[in-house]
Parts: C-alpha cells; sequence; structure tokens
C-alpha cells in the first residue's frame, strides 16, 4: 500500500505526538513499576550493592504475624464503608429535588472532603483524646462508664480511626448518589404514586435501580481506598498502639533501609487491591 506525500506527514505528525506521551509512560510509569518488582526478590539498602534473595521477601509477608494483622486493620476502614454508604444514600434521598440553599446544603456536607489529612487527624486528635470531645459529650449525655482512652486502647483505636472515614467522605459519597437520583425522570415517581406505591417501594424500585452504577464506584473506592490507607493513621499515631497498615509498613521499610521489602509488599498491596475490584466484577453479574 503505497502512502501520497499528504498522508506521509499526516502519518508522521500522528507518530511524532503519540511518540513523546508513550516514551514519557515508559520511562516514569512502566520501567519504574518493572525496577520495582525487580527489586521484591531482593535485599537492597538502596546504597550498597543488590543482592538477590529470591521469594525470601514474600514467604516473611504471609508467614509473619505481624504483616498479615497490617491487612486485618484494613477491614475495618471496609466495615465503617457500610453506614458511610448508607448514611450518604438516605441524606440523597431526603434532599432529592430542588430548594431553597440546596447548593449551600452540598457545599456543607462535601466539605470535610476537601479537608487536607492533616487538619483532619488534629481535629480528631482533640475530638479522641481523654479530656476531648467525645469523652466530653458521652459525660455530659450522663453515659460516663462508656469514656474510653480512644487512641491508646488497643481493643478500639483501630475502629475509633476507622470511624473518622465516615465523617470525611460521607458527602463526597452524597454528591454522587445526588446526581444519580436527580437524573431520575420525575415521570417515574409520578406513575407510581398514581399507582399507589409508598415510599419506601419508589425507592426499592426506582431510585436503588438508578443508582447501582453509583453504588459499586463507590464500593469500589471504599475496598481499594481502605487497602491503600496511609494518612491518618501515619499522622495521628505514627502507626503505633496496632493502627499500622501495609502502606505505612511500606513507608516505615522505606526508612529503615530495606528496599527490597517496601517492594515486596508494595507489590501485594496492589494484587490484593486488584483481586478486590475483580472479585467485586464477579459479585456484580449485571454490566455496572
Amino acid at each position: 500500500m503505497k502512502y501520497t506525500d499528504i498522508e506521509k506527514q499526516k502519518l508522521l505528525v500522528i507518530v511524532t505526538f503519540l511518540a513523546v506521551p508513550l516514551l514519557l509512560l515508559i520511562v516514569f510509569s512502566y520501567i519504574p513499576i518493572l525496577f520495582n518488582i525487580f527489586l521484591s526478590f531482593t535485599n537492597w539498602d538502596g546504597v550498597s550493592r543488590i543482592r538477590i534473595i529470591g521469594l525470601r521477601n514474600y514467604q516473611r509477608i504471609f508467614s509473619d504475624p505481624q504483616y498479615l494483622l497490617l491487612f486485618r486493620n484494613c477491614l475495618w476502614y471496609m466495615l465503617v464503608a457500610i453506614p458511610q454508604l448508607l448514611l450518604s444514600f438516605m441524606l440523597a434521598i431526603l434532599v432529592n429535588g430542588k430548594f431553597k440553599g440546596l447548593n449551600i446544603f452540598k457545599a456543607i456536607l462535601i466539605f470535610p472532603y476537601l479537608l487536607n489529612g492533616i487538619i483532619v487527624s488534629a481535629i480528631f486528635i482533640l475530638f479522641f483524646q481523654n479530656s476531648g470531645t467525645f469523652n466530653t459529650l458521652l459525660n455530659i449525655i450522663g453515659l460516663p462508664s462508656f469514656t474510653r482512652n480512644w487512641l491508646q486502647d488497643l481493643a478500639i483505636v483501630n475502629p475509633a480511626i476507622a470511624s473518622i472515614s465516615i465523617w470525611r467522605y460521607y458527602g463526597m459519597a452524597f454528591v454522587m448518589f445526588f446526581g444519580a437520583l436527580q437524573s431520575i425522570p420525575e415521570e417515574l415517581y409520578e406513575s407510581a404514586a398514581i399507582d399507589g406505591c409508598n415510599k419506601w417501594r419508589e425507592i426499592w424500585h426506582i431510585s436503588v435501580p438508578f443508582i447501582k452504577k453509583v453504588l459499586f464506584i463507590n464500593v469500589l473506592l471504599s475496598v481499594s481506598g481502605s487497602i491503600q490507607v496511609f494518612e491518618i493513621p501515619y499522622i495521628m499515631l505514627g502507626g503505633a498502639n496496632g493502627t499500622a497498615t501495609p502502606v505505612i509498613q511500606i513507608q516505615q521499610s522505606m526508612t529503615d533501609n530495606r528496599v527490597g521489602f517496601a517492594a515486596a509488599m508494595s507489590i501485594v498491596v496492589f494484587f490484593v487491591v486488584v483481586a478486590s475490584v475483580g472479585l467485586q466484577r464477579l459479585l456484580v453479574k449485571e454490566e455496572v
């Protein structure tokens, strides 16, 4: 097949424009990923000569209980996603429609999501400390027996820190649910009302099917985010008191010059995220 001069020039322009981003992608994405995989099979401190040790890093991760506990801590962040999504959906249902001050209301709800992790951590350090807001409220309402040292008690520190995610992320989920509900034709609700459907049946048979895709996206973000939790437990406690997560362990391993082990842990985290996403896709049979 022969190309004319104009076609050759067009092809050259296309190849040129594609070559630059492709080269950047290879240099700054694919090569570092491949090098990270290679490092996961080594014992390297980042300075001295690289020493290949095979699967020892992975064997240590899966055989040492202290590293398996890191992934168990992530379960708390998955569990708090349930009340977070329920709260977001109920708020979206309650305010579904148009009323004065709606934009201000949405801005107030999404405000916690916009806050920096350092600010959020500072707020909840004051909230959960012994003489903090939470214990003070418990004393005021007559429940002094429920007061705890929330950030020091090993039995409750992880659920306490994980619960911060409810306050921080419910606003973002609310906006997504609200946007999906706003796209539902009003005629469907009118027809349901004529047929004698109550509010609950309207929600279950009209609202829920329309927000299915948004719900799946929120669940996906919650699961993948829970596995990659870092800033809140790290800033608040530095991963102490049993609050460390896999990503915190990666950071600590890098600080201790255990680059090979950190690389192995990052590969494990990556595959756990991919496996979680794949499992959700299998559980959701319909196209979402």
